[in-house]
C-alpha cells in the first residue's frame, strides 16, 4: 500500500481505530498506519524499503463479542 497512510488519532493500540484492517498486519510509524496486508515479510520489506530499518508492526486480529483477550 505504497503511499497510502490513515492517521491514527487516538492510541494506535486501539481496536476502534484500527478495526478497518482486521485479519491484517499493520505497520506504524509516527502515528499513521503505513502499510498494511496480508503477508508479513512483504509489509516489512515495504518499509525498509522507505528507510524505517525497525518497523513497529502489529497484527489485527478480528474482533469476536464472545471472546476475552488478554495480553499478546
Amino acid at each position: 500500500m505504497a503511499g497510502t497512510q490513515t492517521r491514527i488519532h487516538s492510541d494506535p493500540n486501539s481496536p476502534q481505530d484500527l478495526h478497518t484492517y482486521a485479519g491484517q498486519w499493520v505497520v506504524l510509524h509516527d502515528g499513521a498506519v503505513i502499510e498494511h496486508g496480508a503477508e508479513l515479510k512483504v509489509i516489512v520489506d515495504n518499509s525498509r524499503a522507505r528507510g524505517i530499518q525497525r518497523p513497529r508492526v502489529l497484527f489485527v486480529e478480528e474482533y469476536d463479542s464472545e471472546a476475552v483477550k488478554l495480553g499478546l
